[in-house]
Formats: C-alpha cells, structure tokens, sequence
C-alpha cells in the first residue's frame, strides 16, 4: 500500500476511530462526576421559557444514566442589568416557580451578568449589584469553590460593573483574584481543578461576529472575554491540577485547548434569546460533562427541542 492510499483509507475511517489523546482507556480510570451544565436560561415569566426551560429540565434528568446535580453558568434571568425592581422580582419568581416544580436536583449557581442589578437609581438600595442574585441564588457568595467526589470546584464572578453600573466588563476584581490564588495555592495538587466562570476565559467564541472587525483587525469587546485572561492562564499554567475551565455568555458551542487546560463554552438553554432554537451554528441545549478520578473531562452537549 502507498502512502496516497494510505491516507486514503484513513481518511474513510469513522471519527470514533481516531484516538483522543487526552482521554485514555476506559479501564485505567473511574468517572467520579457526572453533572448537567445549563446556562443562559434567561427567564421570564412568558410561557415559552417557562415551558422551554422545565423541558430543558426534564430531558436532563430522564437521561438513562442521570447527572447527580445541575451547574449553571449564569444569566438565570433575561435581565436585571437595566430593569426596575418588580420586574427584576418577576423573573426571579418564575425561576424559582419552574425549579420547584420540574428539577429534582440540586443546582450550584454561577452568577451572570444579567443577573447582576445595575438599574440607574438603585444604587442606594441594598440589593443593589450582586447582593440580590446571592440571595435568590442561594449561594454563600458571589464567588466561591467546593467540592464533589475528589474534583475541587471553583465559581468565579466574571462581571465588574462600570462605574454608572449600565455595562460591565469582563473579569476578576483584587480582592476575588487574591482570594483564587490562594484558593488553588491550598488545594492538593493531586486534586483535579475545575473553574466556572458566566463569561469565558479563553474562546474561540470570540471570533464569530464579523462586525467586530474593525479596519481590518479584529477588535474584541470586554464583555465577550475575560479582559483577565492572561493572568488566569498563567495562575492555571502554574497548577496542572487546573484540568477544565467552563463557561456560556456567548450562547454558542466550542472547545479550547491550551497549556492542557480544557475550555468549553457551552451553548444556551435559551438558543438565540427565545428568538429561535439556533443562535449561529449552536442549537438550543445543555451539555452533560462526566469527570474522572485521573483529572480527565469529558462533554457531551444535547439539545432539548
């Protein structure tokens, strides 16, 4: 046989074929998480997503082999940023109104930026910021880790508010990076790390809108990558242990590898806003991610509808 058909065989040959080197055979390792990752819900008290996002739900939990416990990536409602306080209420009420009724899991939240209350005026009320997502989210703080089963979880806050608080950029204030070095700093360098952030650290997402070319350069706003991103690679670059980095924002589907960092972006419950079920190439779905006891990640993403 010669090399052109060589190639050409191998070129016939089934993707379940080729081998993934970051994965190894399944018999050297133990899954030890399985959990459904569900993000940019963007709720409101419409049926649509109210409906859309119990199907969401359900299609996650009746799978035959069943994630232990939801992640979601943030933007739980459609938007607190620039909204008066009973309408903020309202979307909050349908969440927790659909979550009652059709999730039987637990649920760790990230918080997104459209959870975040910024509404010109607010400022002097107590809720206003980040408080009032803490607080309907449950959650010990607006970042924080934990752990399940051998991997160390660690949820970022990705949202700085302008001064005004009518936009946000993206990434870590002090006081949250100096709490993440010391974070991984104590954590067993035996223990597989994985970090959540609403807004991606490192995507290829970024790339896909050609009105961000600008004169023939490619002009990326603050708010769709984490303006941070070279610092955090280079604090994971110091800890392996750091194995995968998630996150949504963008409402569309990739995975990025870099210094054997694993970056997912991971679709939208929401598809394009409600608008429709497809926002660019990605459908509407949730992705179920499966960890294993060696630091080995692996997705699958689903679309619901």
């Amino acid at each position: 046989m010669n090399r052109r058909t060589l190639l050409k065989s191998a070129s016939l040959l089934p993707l379940a074929a080729a081998p993934n080197l970051l994965t190894p055979p399944a018999e050297s390792r133990k899954r030890a998480v399985r959990f459904a990752y569900i993000g940019d819900t963007h709720m409101t008290s419409e049926t649509k997503p109210m409906d859309a996002i119990a199907k969401a739900m359900h299609h996650a939990q009746n799978q035959a082999d069943k994630p232990t416990f939801f992640l979601h990536g943030g933007d739980v409602i459609m938007d607190a940023l620039a909204r008066d306080k009973d309408k903020v209420q309202n979307q909050w009420d349908a969440w927790h109104t659909v979550v009652k009724a059709d999730s039987s899991l637990p649920i760790e939240y990230c918080i997104g930026n459209h959870d975040v209350w910024g509404f010109a005026g607010a400022k002097t009320d107590p809720m206003y910021g980040k408080k009032w997502a803490v607080e309907q989210m449950g959650i010990s703080g607006r970042y924080r880790s934990f752990d399940r089963n051998g991997w160390h979880f660690i949820v970022l806050d990705s949202t700085q508010l302008t001064p005004d608080g009518t936009w946000y950029t993206a990434s870590l204030d002090p006081e949250q990076m100096d709490w993440l070095r010391a974070d991984l700093a104590k954590t067993d360098v035996k223990t597989p790390v994985l970090v959540l952030s609403h807004i991606p650290i490192l995507s290829a997402t970024a790339f896909y809108d050609r009105k961000t070319v600008k004169n023939g350069n490619w002009v990326i706003p603050g708010g769709w990558n984490h303006t941070d991103a070279v610092d955090l690679v280079e604090l994971f670059y110091q800890h392996p242990n750091v194995k995968a980095a998630l996150s949504g924002h963008i409402h569309l589907l990739d995975h990025c590898t870099y210094n054997n960092v694993q970056y997912f972006c991971n679709g939208a419950i929401s598809g394009n806003w409600w608008n429709s079920d497809t926002y660019h190439q990605t459908k509407a779905g949730y992705a179920l991610f499966d960890l294993y006891d060696d630091g080995t990640v692996e997705r699958t993403y689903l679309p619901y509808v």
